[in-house]
């Protein structure tokens, strides 16, 4: 099959490899079995909750609570506080994207240290607008990315201005409530697996998910770049509020999760230093999707919820894993039902 991945970009050779961190990577207990409470609970409150599953929360609070028009205002489909909405998602996209690559590649504040690739971002590759990976991704994520988000958004909002769709309030149902704040992060690596696997079946990869995969060398603007199609696809995770009942805030936090965090797992480096003196770090990057980034055919998911394990296409980072996932290829390899990137149909 003949490779998509954009030339220059590599990322799979060892002449692009940068800082990789210690392996095997760990995941969620949650699909263990017998079960383990504990260790899920401990995994929920670290890394899920803390240290920025809370700044998310946080997050979406201030932003229902002044950033988002109000109840009587959504009761009515009209252009101008749709609008409100896709602007407030592009500010917000731009000022934790922007920051980071700011940081990370204008200032270049840390140089490579923690960088898994070596490259920096092209801007000579015909494969990306204008030449320039940056300026395509941004065009990606502020146009098509953050449309469909407040389209989708904004269509919630709207049904639950009308009563359509069931919710709950939080004087009620706090415990609920509560407990589906966490669901929330849940659900949306779980849509996540089951989208990104369906995005791999050879039609969805040569029609849209290609063009997220020129990112073999992702940056933070990487993150929700992607065919307008993959937005259309993506961004469905709202659709499990039209059944489940919920709450307002529970959908602005499911669209600043979905539409944010994926600025930070894809920015390329595993952690981003703290003020001048170096030892002080906060997680940044994901390992974990990088090596899907690497090698595409693995860690299609994401750990809270280690799907990937049940399927057999988890790589924790070490050679046995890398050699279970090219010996997996090479069974697959001649089935007519495979990607252009050599991934098979389920």
């Amino acid at each position: 099959m003949v490779d998509t991945r954009p030339a220059g970009q590599g990322g799979r050779g060892a002449e692009a490899k940068g800082y990789e961190p210690n392996v095997p990577i760990t995941t969620s207990p949650i699909l263990d079995w017998p079960p383990k409470p504990l260790s899920t609970l401990r995994y929920l409150l670290k890394p899920v909750m803390l240290p920025y599953g809370i700044c998310w929360v946080a997050l979406a609070a201030l932003v229902w609570n002044f950033f988002t028009p109000s109840m009587q205002r959504m009761a009515t489909l009209q252009p101008r506080w749709i609008l409100e909405i896709y602007l407030r998602n592009v500010v917000l996209l731009t000022l934790v994207a922007g920051a980071l690559h700011w940081v990370l590649y204008q200032r270049r504040a840390q140089a490579q240290r923690y960088k898994y690739n070596r490259r920096w971002l092209s801007t000579t590759n015909r494969s990306f607008l204008w030449t320039n990976q940056t300026r395509d991704n941004i065009f990606w994520c502020l146009v098509s990315g953050c449309g469909f988000w407040a389209v989708y958004e904004s269509l919630t909002m709207w049904a639950y201005a009308n009563d359509i769709i069931p919710s709950v309030q939080w004087d009620s149902a706090w415990l609920y409530l509560s407990a589906l704040t966490v669901g929330v992060f849940l659900w949306s690596v779980t849509h996540f697996y089951l989208n990104h696997r369906l995005l791999h079946v050879r039609w969805f990869y040569d029609h849209a998910h290609y063009l997220h995969h020129r990112n073999v060398n992702t940056g933070p603007w990487s993150g929700i770049s992607m065919h307008p199609f993959e937005h259309v696809i993506y961004f469905t995770v709202f659709l499990l509020w039209w059944v489940v009942p919920a709450h307002p805030f529970i959908v602005i936090l499911t669209g600043l999760f979905n539409g944010l965090s994926p600025a930070v797992s894809h920015s390329g480096f595993d952690r981003v230093e703290l003020g001048k003196r170096r030892g002080r770090t906060t997680a940044a990057g994901d390992y974990f999707h990088h090596l899907h980034h690497r090698y595409f055919e693995c860690n299609y998911g994401n750990r809270p919820v280690p799907i990937d394990k049940l399927f057999g296409t988890f790589h924790d980072g070490t050679p046995e894993a890398h050699a279970r996932m090219k010996q997996r290829m090479r069974d697959r390899r001649g089935n007519p039902n495979t990607s252009a990137n050599g991934s098979a149909t389920r």
